[in-house]
């Protein structure tokens, strides 16, 4: 059996071009997800998923960390935009929680799935601001997977603000164009069909 040493995830190389070519500060919500939606219009004319989020300092508006979703390319059912976001932030800061650096933000073209709910919460953050809804990823054929329908209270509970809806139709409109590969859409007892 093979000896691994470390697991290594990667990210688009032009992800760090665009970084460079950006604001450092968007001090508005509507800023912050104008973002988030530009990122993710990018990356599906990139060959990635249709899916973007971002990592704010609450306060200040500083972008701390990217993600868009990167699963088909990168090979890895890990690369949600959620995920790498805040595994970037994480990294950014040295700290696997980010409530110790300060109050930050993530910012969602979409309602995370389960993947990355579960995620989010171990996080640190304090506030999570999502675009289209979870509905909108389904009916273009992307299995969000088992949420509770109780998440947005579930995470109120634990400290965490959620805003929905924030320029949901400009989000809705990059689902609604992407072509690309719809990964996890044909599992086994994930369609009603099976």
């Amino acid at each position: 059996m093979k000896k691994w040493t470390n697991i290594s995830l990667s990210i688009p190389d032009w992800l760090n071009t665009w970084v460079m070519s950006i604001p450092t500060h968007f001090p508005t919500q509507k800023k912050r997800m104008m973002l988030t939606i530009d990122l993710a219009r990018i990356n599906v004319q990139q060959g990635g998923g249709p899916f973007a989020a971002a990592v704010f300092e609450s306060g200040s508006g500083k972008l701390i960390a990217p993600g868009v979703n990167w699963v088909v390319p990168g090979k890895s059912s890990l690369l949600h935009a959620e995920i790498m976001a805040l595994a970037l932030a994480e990294q950014s800061l040295g700290n696997y929680e980010l409530a110790q650096f300060g109050s930050f933000e993530l910012v969602t073209s979409v309602e995370p799935c389960c993947q990355c709910l579960g995620a989010l919460i171990w996080a640190g953050v304090v506030s999570v601001v999502c675009g289209a809804h979870s509905e909108d990823a389904q009916a273009i054929g992307f299995e969000e997977g088992p949420r509770p329908a109780d998440w947005i209270q579930e995470l109120q509970k634990r400290g965490i603000a959620v805003t929905t809806g924030i320029m949901r139709p400009q989000s809705v409109e990059i689902l609604q164009s992407y072509t690309g590969e719809l990964y996890n859409s044909q599992l086994p007892g994930l369609n009603s069909n099976d």
